[in-house]
């Protein structure tokens, strides 16, 4: 059963997901109006001092509410208007399981930010193109669903610098899990995710 648009509240957190033949990014986006039943304005979670311009890229939009299995527009179109963005839809939304996507195991200890207080490190588990998931044994990290947390570490060459928003939380006797959706652009994520694929399949 699909979703229209017009039936996503003002005020809705949406996620583009940006492609071409080399890169792929996801950038988070609030829908603020809708214009017509297929058109809205959106605000970018990202400030950049010029306009971005989505040429020649693939872009497909999704939208989740409460952690349930998210809808997904694919080939929509964004272009800038006044001070936010214009998104336009072709079709109507379709579930879509993010499972989908490719995981890779990471085991790596890294910093965390834009928490107040608590343990200033956690160990991310898994990773894919469009979230994370880090564990958490000693069950110190206060973060409930919709938190946003900043992680940070150093791997084969890499620099990843991610924004998490929860949208699971899974308590087990020894662990508890954290799977979180990535809200922001990281250049080196797909060649990272990549090269750690490559180096857990040898």
């Amino acid at each position: 059963m699909g979703i229209k648009l017009s039936e996503l509240g003002e005020g809705s957190r949406i996620l583009l997901q940006i492609r071409n033949k080399e890169k792929y990014v996801e950038l988070g986006a609030v829908l603020r109006k809708h214009v017509k039943n297929n058109i809205a304005l959106i605000t970018l979670d990202r400030v950049t001092p010029q306009k971005l311009i989505f040429d020649n890229v693939q872009i497909d939009m999704e939208y989740s509410k409460d952690g349930d299995v998210p809808f997904i527009w694919r080939g929509v179109k964004v272009v800038a208007y006044q001070t936010a963005y214009l998104l336009q839809v072709f079709s109507d939304g379709v579930k879509h399981n993010r499972r989908d996507y490719f995981r890779v195991g990471i085991s790596k200890v890294a910093r965390l930010g834009m928490i107040d207080d608590g343990p200033r490190q956690a160990m991310i588990r898994d990773l894919s193109l469009s979230g994370f998931s880090i564990s958490d044994r000693k069950k110190e990290l206060k973060l409930n669903i919709g938190d946003e947390i900043s992680v940070f570490w150093e791997d084969i060459g890499h620099n990843l610098n991610l924004r998490g928003r929860v949208v699971r939380i899974e308590d087990h006797e020894d662990v508890r899990i954290f799977g979180l959706e990535i809200c922001n652009l990281c250049k080196d994520l797909s060649s990272y995710v990549n090269m750690k694929q490559r180096q857990n399949n040898k």
